[in-house]
């Protein structure tokens, strides 16, 4: 029969307790997360917030903000003053991948605080609806979202590349022959149907 030693029957005593501990952290943290209590939607247009088209900021996500089917495509949005940011909430159109900025109201220049890319199982739709970014924490007066792909931008071969395309790759071959060509993204109108900004609520 296997001795069971003093120190092993302190360690079994133990566990139980770590385990009660560590679930009661772990509570304590869920419960701190749950109870985050945000402000009303600062990007609305009726806190003086501005955008660079109307759909963007108008408080109803079955309009549409669009930008031209460009390389460049950005969307902006601009408060009346500068303000701490802590969740933003986009209400996707058509994006497949993106950046988001904003801009630093000390050195005056764009920071990226994230890159993004649609998840894969949509459930039947061809893009991500809506795209959740908490826990920010930086002071700005103006939040872009910069364009990189959309789920209608495609992608074409061509054998020379013009000035203003937006070369995605360079290959040697096209169905097994020997044949050096661009591949050149074709860009598609953007499509946003809302965004939303928020801080941490006042204590009352």
């Amino acid at each position: 029969m296997r001795h069971i030693t003093n120190e092993s029957r302190i360690t079994f005593l133990w566990l139980p307790f770590l385990l009660l501990l560590c679930l009661h952290l772990n509570a304590c943290r869920v419960a701190e997360v749950l109870s985050t209590q945000y402000s009303e939607n600062i990007a609305g247009v009726n806190y003086g917030t501005e955008a660079n088209h109307p759909g963007l900021n108008d408080g109803n996500v079955d309009t549409v903000a669009t930008l031209p089917a460009r390389n460049e495509r950005n969307f902006i949005i601009r408060f009346a003053d500068v303000h701490p940011v802590r969740k933003i909430v986009i209400h996707n159109g058509n994006l497949f991948r993106f950046e988001m900025d904003y801009l630093n109201a000390d050195t005056g220049e764009w920071e990226t605080f994230d890159s993004i890319i649609q998840r894969r199982n949509l459930d039947g739709e061809r893009a991500q609806p809506l795209f959740v970014f908490d826990r920010l924490d930086f002071h700005t007066q103006m939040i872009r979202v910069t364009v990189t792909r959309t789920v209608d931008d495609i992608v074409v071969n061509k054998i020379i590349a013009e000035p203003g395309d937006k070369v995605v790759d360079r290959r040697t071959t096209l169905a097994g022959f020997y044949a050096p060509h661009y591949r050149v993204m074709q860009p598609a109108i953007a499509q946003i149907r809302e965004i939303e900004v928020y801080h941490l609520a006042k204590s009352k």
